[in-house]
């Protein structure tokens, strides 16, 4: 029985790291159109990083994080505390374990959070995919 997930991602997840990597940095670019105030929220940037490195089985830390989205690495171990809270992210190597060290492991998402992750990115692809060409 295929789960969630693996319906929504049979057999090929190569285009996702270009999908996700043009979504964040669409996002990022965002507040030269607008206030930076209207974005203040980093929770969906941190999880589409880690979502896309897990489909390519690439690790990353806080640090790498900090660095892509151009944040303090404090403010990124502030949204990270957050999101191990709600069983989101997790150790990289330890998967499920909760015995890790949110500023020096690698990271990765919680089997929730990345299958959570995989169907709100197929939901915005879908909507992108129905756009017409401009």
């Amino acid at each position: 029985m295929l789960s969630e997930i693996e319906r929504i991602f049979p057999t090929n997840c190569n285009n996702v790291k270009i999908d996700i990597a043009a979504i964040v940095l669409a996002r990022k670019n965002r507040s030269a159109l607008f206030n930076e105030q209207y974005f203040t929220n980093k929770f969906w940037d941190i999880i589409l990083l880690l979502y896309s490195h897990e489909i390519n089985d690439l690790p990353i830390d806080s640090s790498a994080i900090a660095k892509q989205l151009e944040m303090s690495r404090t403010s990124v171990l502030r949204y990270l505390t957050a999101l191990v809270n709600d069983d989101i992210v997790c150790a990289y190597d330890l998967k499920e374990e909760d015995c890790f060290d949110l500023a020096r492991d690698n990271l990765s998402l919680t089997r929730r959070g990345f299958e959570n992750a995989g169907i709100i990115v197929e939901q915005t692809r879908k909507i992108f995919s129905t756009i017409p060409a401009i």
